[in-house]
């Protein structure tokens, strides 16, 4: 196994320039992933990791059939009708600056809300029709697995008898069925608000499932690369759409290890940063892609993992080992991000031979290496630095990361979906 390591060198302290906040959520994210690629009852997968309670084990259990094939996985849908955008946010697929900046774009343009989604990037057409399938079955008579009274049967709160009778009062009355099995001394209070937790997080299950398996029909699954070269790959990376509206599972586990290794070390955690991580994806994506690495400068010295192509909207790079053009590399935060982030950036770059990053052996490498390290735990010309801001980017057999001194007014980067909260 090769590897290959770079590391830029801090201003000195003459020029040394010393992030709204979204919880990081990371099991329901873990779940999805897990029952895409296990194939397991998404209903084991919830209780696995916790999310679910025993007695819910056989719940989710009846999804499977419908979440098998995509053009049944509509009908599952169970409560009252909402916005296409709202389901999207709720099933962790978008953010809430990105549904906010397409209502802009929409309020604009005139057009469907799933029409600017699929300009934008953000959204493909057959994801988008099956959001709309399940978007349309909502509020509906049907039978569905995840209707609150089914829910409620099967949790063992009332018996198939009481449903019935409860849905047949229902015809003839203006209240909720809830409250109708409330009143008939069915459930208690709390049993119809449990039911009603579990049916929005398994819709939100649900949907997050429904929209990787149909991202995988369409052949957008993983990176996406099917349909989009590095230049189309970028530019979903800058508007966060697709994949990287979040974290990577290795891109959280690195960040993860990295903030567990400071505080092993009495150092605080660095909060994720939106910026700097466009920067470091971008970045390991023109890496890989492009090779700048692999040059020399016209004085004969060779590029680093440093360099930046000439493949970009960003002034191209060759950093040679005696860091003269080192000031073009700290100003990209500033160049990518269009001045949202207006700190330098510093970074730390990983390559390695192997087809994929394992993001342990990553951070072992950079403990390993005094410069790496000094930057990681404030030592050395990093002493009082105060990191307050860390990008991190993975991207096949490359990682980097990001670290500046100022808070990012983006905010942090959404880590995965947020089921548990629901």
């Amino acid at each position: 196994m090769r590897l290959r390591m770079g590391f830029a060198a801090r201003k000195s302290d003459d020029d040394f320039n010393g992030g709204g906040t979204y919880p990081a959520h990371r099991t329901s994210g873990f779940a999805r992933n897990v029952q895409r690629t296990t194939k397991n009852l998404l209903g084991q997968v919830l209780s696995r990791i916790g999310i679910l309670k025993s007695p819910d084990i056989t719940v989710p259990s009846t999804l499977q059939a419908k979440l098998a094939n995509i053009t049944d996985a509509g009908e599952i849908a169970a409560g009252e009708r909402q916005m296409l955008g709202d389901l999207l946010l709720q099933s962790g697929y978008i953010t809430q600056d990105q549904l906010d900046f397409a209502l802009a774009e929409q309020k604009c343009s005139g057009e469907k809300i799933g029409d600017v989604f699929v300009r934008l990037g953000m959204l493909t057409e057959l994801p988008l029709q099956s959001i709309l399938s399940f978007q349309s079955n909502q509020g509906k008579a049907t039978a569905s697995p995840l209707r609150l009274g089914d829910l409620l049967v099967e949790t063992g709160q009332i018996t198939r008898a009481n449903l019935e009778y409860a849905l047949h009062k229902q015809k003839t009355s203006h209240k909720k069925l809830g409250e109708i099995l409330i009143d008939e001394g069915y459930v208690s209070a709390s049993g119809v608000a449990h039911g009603i937790k579990l049916q929005k997080m398994l819709v939100t299950a649900s949907l997050a499932a429904i929209i990787s398996l149909s991202s995988v029909e369409s052949g957008e699954a993983g990176t996406a690369e099917t349909d989009t070269g590095p230049k189309n790959m970028i530019q979903s990376v800058l508007h966060e759409s697709r994949q990287f509206s979040r974290f990577s599972q290795k891109e959280l586990e690195l960040w993860d290890l990295i903030n567990e290794y400071r505080q092993e070390n009495g150092l605080p955690a660095i909060e994720s940063s939106r910026s700097l991580t466009k920067v470091a994806r971008v970045h390991a994506i023109d890496l890989y892609s492009n090779a700048p690495a692999e040059g020399r400068d016209d004085r004969g010295l060779g590029c680093s993992l440093h360099s930046w192509s000439d493949k970009g909207n960003w002034r191209q790079v060759c950093y040679t080992k005696d860091n003269k053009y080192a000031e073009y590399m700290w100003d990209k935060p500033r160049e990518i991000t269009n001045f949202t982030y207006t700190g330098d950036g510093y970074e730390n770059a990983y390559s390695t031979s192997e087809k994929e990053i394992n993001p342990k052996r990553v951070l072992e490498a950079w403990k390993k290496s005094p410069s790496h390290n000094a930057i990681l735990l404030e030592k050395g010309q990093w002493a009082g630095s105060k990191l307050a801001a860390l990008g991190v980017g993975v991207y096949k057999n490359y990682a980097i990361i990001w670290l500046g001194t100022e808070s990012d007014p983006a905010g942090p980067v959404q880590a995965t979906m947020s089921l548990a909260s629901n």
